[in-house]
Order: C-alpha cells, then structure tokens, then sequence
C-alpha cells in the first residue's frame, strides 16, 4: 500500500511530461553576435553625436572652400599612392577610416561658422568614383556635398622647360585651375584654398590672369591634416578677406620667391632633390 499522500500523487499525475522538443522562452533567437552588436553601439554613437552638433547654415555660394584631399583630410601614408601621368594618385578607393576624424570635423566646423561651399581642387577630382569617394566621406560627417571641381589643365611648358622643380610646376598650375574657376563665378566673394601645397612655390612664378595665392591659403601639415588652428585661420579668411593692394603684388611675388629659394635650399641640404 503507497504511503505517498494523496494530494501529491494527483499533482504529479497532472502535471504534463517536458517536451525535450520544446525550449525556453528564448530559444528561437539568434545566438549573440559581439561584432555585430558592437558595429550597431558604433552607429548609435555616431548618430547622436551627429544630431548634438550645430545645424549648418544654408550654402553660401559668395565664399568658396578650394579643397584638397590628400595631407588636408587625408594622412599622408595611410592610403598607397602611384604616379600616373605625372599625377599621384591612390591605389584603391579610401575607406572612411581611411580618413582623419578630426581634419574632416574642423572642415564642417568651417562650413558650420562660413556657410561656405566645397569646389574640389585635388587630383581626386580627375575620376567619377574618387569624387563619389569623397561625396560619400563628406556627406557620412554631415558635411555638405561637393558643389563643383576646378578644371583639369597640364603643367606649365614654359616651366617644364625651365627645368623647375616638380613641386613648382605642381602649384602653378593648381593655382591657374583654381584663377580660371573664379573667373567664371564672378558671384564669390571670398575664397580659401586649403591644401597641403604651398602656394608660396605659385606666387614664386606667377603670370598675369593667375590669383596670388598664398594669402588665401590655409596650408596643412599632410600627417596631421586639418587642425583647429588650421580651421580658425579659414575662417578668419572667409569672414575677412584679405586684400592686396595692385602697389603691393611686387612684394608679395618677391616674397614669395624667397620663401621658395629658402624651401628648396632645404630640401637639397636634407638631400631631398
């Protein structure tokens, strides 16, 4: 005869048998995914410092940002570069880590206090997908996109022949891309170039028609990119623009021409040429 109450007898018989077939409330849930759920806390940061920056104002097209991409968003090195036809150029498309975070937030904080927009003065302007690259770059930082390129020109024959120095020949022609695009955009007011080019080199041999450059350049240093003070001082030139005088242009050229000398006296005693 079974001693076991009666009461517990009946509630075990009650009792359904587990189900080895059935699981637990979470079951049927994709197993944890580290990378995934870290890719996604990486957006959701990204997101909210986008929407706690300042809002930028509507474009102004009378103040131009002539830009470069190489060594002013872009770190020298961090990309392979290859020569092409005379041009450097990058092996591969950039990714957007590619990119110096704090260069391109100094750039939207330029475009934040000017209003200014963007025309692409760098060689990534010469392929369709290289300006998609930078389109996209811009536009993931809330940076307005790219409004217009500078057109393509060749060197200088007249200094080629002269038998200049590259990095002569290089800003000359940068700053004859960037005079011919102003004259057809009569409406702007106020310009900066940034680019890790010294434009001292284009002043050094400037012809009629060309822009001096130098006083309306932000040159940056190309492992560093665009820095905070880089950012101040361009927008203290688009706020500000800076004048010389028709009397002044002699001096500003021979001023120009001893800042070159002195560069390339330099790199030849670093054993750079």
């Amino acid at each position: 005869m079974s001693t076991e109450p009666a009461s517990r007898k009946r509630k075990a018989e009650a009792e359904p048998a587990e189900d080895p077939g059935l699981g637990g409330l979470y079951d049927f849930l994709p197993p944890p995914d580290p990378e995934k759920d870290k890719a996604t806390a990486a957006k959701a940061r990204k997101a909210e410092q986008l929407s706690t920056r300042p809002k930028l104002p509507p474009v102004d097209r009378s103040r131009v940002i002539f830009l470069d991409v190489d060594g002013v968003l872009l770190p020298a090195g961090s990309v392979e570069m290859i020569f092409i036809d005379g041009v450097m150029l990058p092996v591969r498309a950039a990714k957007e880590a590619d990119f110096n975070r704090t260069a391109l937030s100094n750039l939207r904080a330029i475009v934040q206090q000017t209003g200014a927009s963007i025309v692409l003065s760098s060689e990534w302007r010469r392929k369709e997908e290289m300006r998609d690259n930078i389109r996209r770059t811009l536009q993931a930082q809330d940076i307005p996109g790219v409004q217009d390129s500078t057109p393509i020109f060749q060197p200088s024959a007249e200094l080629v022949k002269q038998r200049l120095d590259q990095a002569i020949i290089w800003a000359e022609r940068r700053a004859r891309e960037i005079g011919s695009w102003l004259k057809q955009h009569k409406e702007v007011k106020a310009w900066v170039a940034i680019d890790d080019i010294d434009f001292s080199w284009a002043d050094s041999v400037k012809v009629s028609g060309t822009p001096l450059m130098k006083h309306r350049t932000v040159l940056t240093n190309p492992k560093y990119c665009i820095t905070e003070k880089d950012a101040e001082e361009a927008v203290r030139i688009l706020l500000n623009p800076p004048v010389i005088a028709p009397g002044e242009e002699a001096d500003a050229i021979a001023a120009a021409r001893y800042l070159t000398e002195e560069a390339l006296a330099k790199c030849a005693g670093a054993g750079l040429m």
